[in-house]
C-alpha cells in the first residue's frame, strides 16, 4: 500500500511537472528548432545584403533565434528568383526574405506575377536613401549638371541602375530627368543585379553615372573616389554624404523612401507570426541597430507585421501612381 501510494505521488509530481514545462512552453510559443534561411534577393556585396548580414549577424549576437541560420543570396530576375523560391514554400516559417520597394515596382512594370499579397509582411526596418554618383573625375559637379547635359543628348552618359529596369533605381533616375524636360525613354540603362556590382563598373570606367545605395557609395566619397550629384533623402543628410545636395535643392523631382523590410513565405501561423514581430522588434530597438544606422547612413523605421502590412498596401498604390506618370507600368495588375 505504501508502495503504491509512493508511486503515485512521483505520478502526481511529475504528471505536475510536465503540465507546467507544458505551459511554459505553451506561453512561449512557436519558436524555430530547425536552421533559418534568411533569403536575399541580390548578390553578395550589394545593399539588401548587408541588411540581411546586419540582421542575421544581431539575432545570432543577441540570442534572439537560438537555432542556426544561413544567409543564402539569390540575385538575378530582378529579385523574381529568390521571391518565387520563397513563394514555394508557403506555409513554412523556417525561410524569410529581405525586401524592398522593388517588389511592388517589378509587380506594377509587369516583370513578375507574385506582390506583396503572396507573402507574409513581417517588418520594414528602415530606410536607406539612393544616391546619384560619378567618378571623381567626370565632368560632372551636379544633380543639375546632368539633368541638363541629357535634356540636350539624352545618350551622353550611361546610366547604371542596381536593379532591373522599372525598379526603384531606375525611378530615382526617372522622377529628376521627367521633372527636368529629358526624354527619359531615350536614356541609355545598364541594369545590374546589386549596388556592389554597380560601384564596380562605375570605378572601372564602364559606366558614368550609378543610382545605387548609400551606404555602398559613402565609402568611395570619403576615399576620394567618387562625387555624389545628389541623394534621394528629403533633407541633407549627416556624416559622410552632409555635402550631397538633395533634388528639391536643385529645382527637381526625387525624393523617395528605398525602405528594407523582411516578409515570410504566405500561410505562416499567427504564433510564428509573433515570434519574428519579438525576434525584429527587439533588433530594432537595440543599441546595435542604431549604431549601424549611424554608420550607414539609414533612417530606423520600424514597423511590425501588421502595420507593414498596411504600409505594403498603402505603398503599393503611391508607387503605381509615380510608375504610371513615368510610363513604367506594364499591364494592370490587381
Amino acid at each position: 500500500m505504501k508502495y503504491f501510494f509512493k508511486n503515485k505521488c512521483l505520478e502526481f509530481i511529475v504528471g505536475g511537472a510536465l503540465g507546467v514545462f507544458a505551459g511554459l512552453a505553451q506561453a512561449q510559443g512557436w519558436q524555430p528548432q530547425q536552421n533559418v534561411a534568411l533569403i536575399v534577393p541580390s548578390t553578395a556585396g550589394g545593399s539588401l545584403d548587408h541588411v540581411g548580414r546586419t540582421i542575421q549577424r544581431m539575432w545570432e549576437q543577441q540570442k534572439l533565434v537560438k537555432a542556426s541560420s544561413t544567409i543564402v543570396n539569390m540575385g538575378g530576375a530582378g529579385h523574381a528568383l529568390a521571391y518565387n523560391f520563397l513563394n514555394a514554400r508557403a506555409g513554412n516559417p523556417l525561410f524569410l526574405s529581405i525586401t524592398s520597394s522593388t517588389l511592388h515596382a517589378n509587380h506594377i512594370n509587369g516583370r513578375y506575377a507574385l506582390s506583396y499579397r503572396d507573402f507574409t509582411p513581417l517588418a520594414v526596418m528602415l530606410t536607406e536613401y539612393i544616391a546619384i554618383a560619378v567618378r571623381s573625375d567626370s565632368p560632372l559637379k551636379t544633380g543639375k549638371d546632368l539633368v541638363e547635359a541629357l535634356r540636350e543628348d539624352p545618350r551622353k552618359y550611361s546610366l547604371a541602375i542596381s536593379s532591373a529596369v522599372g525598379g526603384t533605381h531606375h525611378i530615382s533616375f526617372g522622377l529628376p530627368l521627367q521633372s527636368g524636360k529629358v526624354e527619359v525613354n531615350k536614356t541609355r540603362l545598364v541594369a545590374f543585379t546589386s549596388t556592389g556590382d554597380g560601384v564596380t563598373a562605375l570605378l572601372g570606367g564602364h559606366v558614368d553615372v550609378l543610382s545605387g545605395g548609400t551606404v555602398q557609395i559613402a565609402p568611395h566619397v570619403a576615399s576620394g573616389r567618387m562625387r555624389v550629384l545628389a541623394v534621394s533623402s528629403p533633407k541633407r543628410m549627416t556624416g559622410t554624404l552632409a555635402t550631397a545636395p538633395t533634388w528639391p535643392e536643385q529645382g527637381y523631382k526625387g525624393v523617395m523612401e528605398n525602405w528594407r523590410g523582411v516578409m515570410g513565405a504566405k500561410g505562416i501561423s499567427a504564433a510564428q507570426i509573433a515570434y519574428w514581430d519579438g525576434v525584429f522588434g527587439k533588433i530594432a530597438a537595440s543599441a546595435d541597430f542604431k549604431d549601424q544606422a549611424e554608420k550607414n547612413q539609414w533612417e530606423i523605421a520600424y514597423k511590425n507585421s501588421a502595420e507593414t502590412a498596411k504600409f505594403f498596401a498603402s505603398e503599393y498604390a503611391d508607387l503605381k501612381s509615380v510608375m504610371d506618370f513615368l510610363g513604367l507600368s506594364g499591364k494592370p495588375n490587381s
